[in-house]
């Protein structure tokens, strides 16, 4: 018997069936299912009865091998056709889940967006605000920090000063010490009847490091004197405040700027006459000291520091007075009893950032 043929699904059957679906569209998936599965079930009836129907001897003449053949096509043929309605249903409906969903994404992302934009604005507004700022205070610390260099200020520094700038002078005085004075000393030994009077060489040197500072000091009063008579200027006070005192104060602040801008270029012989001639007179009875070449450097070399930490502002001070002994602002000789506080002479006077201020190189004595 003939293999009757597998009845499928016409084109125009499933239109119909696409038509005739309700216009919600969540119910077309369900509505083309239970279509296809009722389609199904006819087709695998059909089959039973062409099964049933088929003789025996004519199955053993068809040969197995064709009927296996003939069932493997029909049943891909129905699984094509079952895939095929499916795909054709839900595509269009996935296809407008998928756009308006899209839609929604990209309206969101445009008011984050927007959002942000906005943010970003009112940020570089701030921004700008805060580094005119940032400009304007540095133009008033500018403005301050070279006013205080004008006065002298110890808080701060002119590096263009070098040498001359306050802590490379408390240095060159600390030197004057260690170096200058060890050459002076050494030379005073070759005059005679000084080899053997230590006491006298310690007491002389030291008196040449007073007798300076007290010269630049007198020498500095006596210049600022000079210009206030020159030009007619009363002595400044601090508490005054009249445009002529602030002029005044002005005047004396532009001047003190000129001498610790010059120090290197000072003329110090007259200081070091001044100091010389106190010598001599004091030590009538060593003629020889006059030509001592070491001890002539050493007097310059004071004269020259005593000027240039006495222009400063405050001015440094030497202090040499102290009676006991204090670790923060003396140190001791080696000789010295280590046991004893009390002081018995002192070498080489402490150094003083002021009047009554800081000790800023210590005095060397010995206890």
């Amino acid at each position: 018997m003939a293999q009757k043929p597998v009845p499928a699904l016409s084109q125009h059957s499933a239109s119909k069936d696409v038509k005739s679906t309700p216009a919600n569209t969540a119910d077309i998936v369900p509505s083309s299912a239970k279509v296809i599965s009722n389609h199904c079930s006819e087709n695998k009836e059909s089959q039973k009865k062409e099964s049933d129907s088929i003789d025996p001897c004519c199955t053993g003449s068809m040969g197995t091998s064709q009927y296996a053949s003939s069932q493997s096509l029909s049943s891909q043929a129905l699984q094509n056709e079952q895939n095929s309605g499916q795909s054709s249903l839900s595509e269009p409906v996935l296809g407008q889940l998928t756009t308006s969903s899209d839609s929604k994404v990209i309206e969101d992302l445009q008011k984050e967006v927007d959002r942000l934009k906005k943010k970003l604005s009112v940020s570089q507004e701030m921004l700008g605000k805060m580094q005119e700022r940032e400009k304007q205070l540095r133009n008033r610390l500018s403005e301050q920090a070279q006013r205080q260099l004008q006065k002298g200020s110890s808080k701060f520094e002119d590096l263009n000063l070098g040498e001359s700038r306050p802590t490379q002078l408390i240095k060159r005085y600390g030197n004057l010490y260690t170096e200058s004075r060890l050459d002076a000393m050494d030379a005073l030994d070759d005059i005679p009847n000084m080899a053997d009077c230590e006491d006298l060489k310690v007491k002389l040197l030291l008196s040449v490091v007073v007798l300076a500072f007290r010269s630049a000091e007198k020498t500095l009063g006596e210049t600022k004197s000079k210009i206030r008579e020159l030009l007619h200027i009363p002595r400044v006070t601090e508490t005054g405040t009249s445009s002529f005192c602030l002029a005044a104060k002005d005047l004396e602040e532009a001047v003190a700027y000129y001498l610790r801008k010059t120090v290197d270029k000072h003329d110090s012989s007259k200081l070091c006459k001044e100091v010389c001639e106190r010598v001599w007179t004091t030590l009538y009875d060593y003629p020889l000291l006059k030509e001592c070449r070491g001890l002539l450097c050493y007097i310059e070399d004071c004269v020259k520091i005593a000027w240039a930490m006495t222009v400063q502002n405050p001015p440094f001070v030497i202090d040499y007075e102290s009676c006991t002994y204090d670790p923060e602002v003396h140190s001791r000789f080696h000789t010295s009893d280590a046991s004893s506080p009390v002081i018995k002479s002192v070498l080489w006077p402490m150094l003083l950032e002021g009047e009554g201020g800081a000790c800023v190189s210590k005095g060397v004595v010995l206890t």
